[in-house]
């Protein structure tokens, strides 16, 4: 498990078999911003580097169906906004 070396963490729920299987898993990520990029890639956008954990800490980031890996990452995204305007009320 990696996820002590991640910057931003949160709870969420996936599911599998079609929606039959429900299980509770922490998401971390690492966010890098466009202009981190930029001296290297001058097309690069900005990058969430997304890994779901089971609750025994087991990376089940490859194990879930794409579809919901994707709903997982924008749930990232959104996550990281709150964050960041939390931040800039403070």
């Amino acid at each position: 498990m990696i996820d002590y070396k991640l910057h931003y963490h949160f709870d969420e729920f996936v599911t599998y078999d079609d929606g039959k299987t429900l299980e509770k898993v922490k998401v971390g990520y690492d966010y890098y911003p466009e202009e981190f990029n930029l001296p290297h890639d001058h097309n690069s956008a900005e990058i969430y580097d997304v890994f779901v954990f089971s609750e025994k800490g087991d990376d089940i980031s490859c194990d879930l169906p794409s579809s919901e890996f994707e709903r997982i990452v924008s749930e990232a995204k959104i996550h990281h906004a709150r964050m960041l305007k939390e931040q800039n009320e403070i």
